[in-house]
């Protein structure tokens, strides 16, 4: 058997390859089982089969238990950042991530991980695209998995655009720079890096047919909605600095999604039905990935050598600045003890312990805690920074005291002004997006430098405190892989 490697043409041949390499594809019909004319012939069938594309974005990638495909993509994007850190020099897994080396590596798994897996995403879609207004349904259903497959399709490219390509700067359009190859149908040919604009116009158009299609009703979190649509459509406006879209988007998408209250807050970071998740991988029994899953490195008590040996603590300039009124305060323990901290049996307590994100049980024998992709208080984080950055004072302010308040009843409307008011802003997004994936992405859309000093980071994991805003390393190299199959593509500086 051959072995399979990461290439736009080798992810490409999925749909209609299933039998090279089975235990490295996904796991449920018919994606993996039938050709694509069979997967689309009918709705029901390409409901099944757009069931396969999310499924396939929580499977271990390139036989890594550490890289357990979008978590793991989450995970890596804070070990980027200087918030989440290694709680003990024992770590092993994700301190290449976490040194800065494995995405300037071109051969690592972690190099490789987006790469793979939103191509991997991005052909099926494609699939889905050609096939569906063929398929026998009504109308409705249709559009269903049209919008969804679009979604999903946009999305993926937003993912490696970010990484892949260099940071979008709206004062330099067009951001004529190599981006990721669009690659918008089923095809074996390889295609050369189009420009990052152009990339983010396709990611637009994607969203803006999505949006047309698609509704607010799902019978499942773990799917994509208008809402949702909507959602993605505040993140790529934020990032492209288009302000008053990001506003307009984040404000629409969190009106069906209240944000939760104190007590709620203390559940875990856990549960897909909370009200505030709007999407979400909704982890059912049959497809634990065990040591391998997002809780297994991020939760506080499931009982798995990383939580016991080296679990997740914050960067304690960060935490030491949240008020102890504010329920956030009470998912770190600076100086946590047996009695005040939930770990599994033998684990270690060092300072800034986390306990945000917990499974139910003590210790817990189980993964099955959901993950959130998506969450309102995102949504108000993006609508709050979007106004601030129009220099509408006020109105930023008050947006933001909707979140604030919901974590600290005694918190008074902010009287902060213009650069002060966003590092409010982009202060809370960091501590309530702890853990969820952003930080690595806002150093990089807000063209801020990695700034790791001072803090409780370890010198024997950490190793690399600084890299100035507009290096060549916030920039991920293109995999080996790719460039040995693909001679159109060429190489981000190295």
């Amino acid at each position: 058997m051959k072995k399979r490697i990461i290439t736009i043409l080798s992810t490409i041949l999925l749909v209609f390859n299933f039998t090279a390499c089975s235990d490295d594809f996904l796991n449920t019909v018919p994606t993996e089982s039938v050709d694509a004319a069979s997967a689309y012939a009918t709705t029901k069938n390409a409901s099944a089969a757009i069931n396969g594309i999310y499924r396939s974005l929580v499977v271990r990638y390139l036989g890594s238990q550490g890289h357990f495909g979008h978590p793991a993509v989450m995970l890596i994007m804070d070990h980027l950042g200087e918030d989440l850190i290694q709680g003990a020099a024992s770590a092993s897994w994700h301190v290449a991530e976490t040194r800065w080396v494995a995405h300037r590596t071109d051969n690592t798994v972690g190099v490789r991980l987006p790469y793979e897996m939103y191509y991997r995403v991005i052909s099926n879609t494609n699939v889905a695209i050609e096939n569906i207004p063929n398929a026998v349904g009504t109308q409705a259903q249709k559009d269903q998995v049209l919008g969804e497959a679009l979604g999903l399709r946009a999305w993926s490219y937003f993912n490696l655009i970010q990484l892949y390509g260099k940071r979008y700067n709206a004062a330099a359009k067009p951001n004529s720079s190599p981006g990721v190859p669009l690659v918008l149908k089923p095809t074996v040919e390889g295609l050369p890096r189009a420009t990052v604009e152009e990339v983010y116009a396709q990611i637009n158009k994607d969203l803006e047919e999505a949006a047309k299609i698609l509704g607010t009703a799902r019978t499942y979190k773990s799917h994509i909605n208008l809402d949702v649509i909507k959602g993605i459509q505040a993140r790529v406006a934020l990032t492209q600095q288009n302000w008053e879209a990001a506003a307009k988007f984040a404000n629409e998408a969190r009106k069906s999604y209240p944000l939760m209250n104190e007590a709620t807050y203390q559940d875990g970071f856990s549960n897909i039905s909370n009200s505030e998740w709007m999407w979400g991988f909704d982890h059912l029994e049959d497809q634990s990935e065990f040591f391998g899953a997002y809780h297994s490195y991020v939760s506080c008590n499931y009982n798995s050598t990383v939580i016991r040996t080296y679990p997740k603590v914050i960067n304690s300039k960060l935490y030491d600045q949240i008020p102890t009124t504010d329920v956030r305060s009470k998912m770190w323990i600076k100086a946590p003890t047996a009695a005040n901290a939930v770990t599994p049996p033998g684990g270690i307590r060092p300072p800034y312990l986390n306990q945000k994100f917990r499974l139910p049980g003590t210790p817990s024998t189980s993964t099955m805690g959901d993950i959130p992709y998506m969450r309102s208080s995102e949504m108000v984080l993006i609508e709050a920074e979007a106004l601030a950055r129009q220099g509408k004072d006020a109105e930023a302010a008050k947006v933001l005291q909707e979140l604030v308040v919901k974590r600290d009843a005694s918190a008074v409307l902010s009287t902060n002004t213009g650069e002060k008011l966003i590092d409010q802003i982009m202060f809370n997004r960091r501590i309530e997006l702890w853990g969820e994936g952003f930080r690595f992405l806002d150093l990089k859309r807000t063209n801020s430098p990695l700034n790791r000093n001072g803090a409780n980071h370890i010198a024997a994991i950490t190793t690399i405190y600084d890299v100035p805003a507009e290096d060549k390393m916030w920039e991920w190299l293109i995999p080996r892989a790719e460039l040995d199959a693909n001679k159109a593509v060429v190489q981000n500086p190295l």
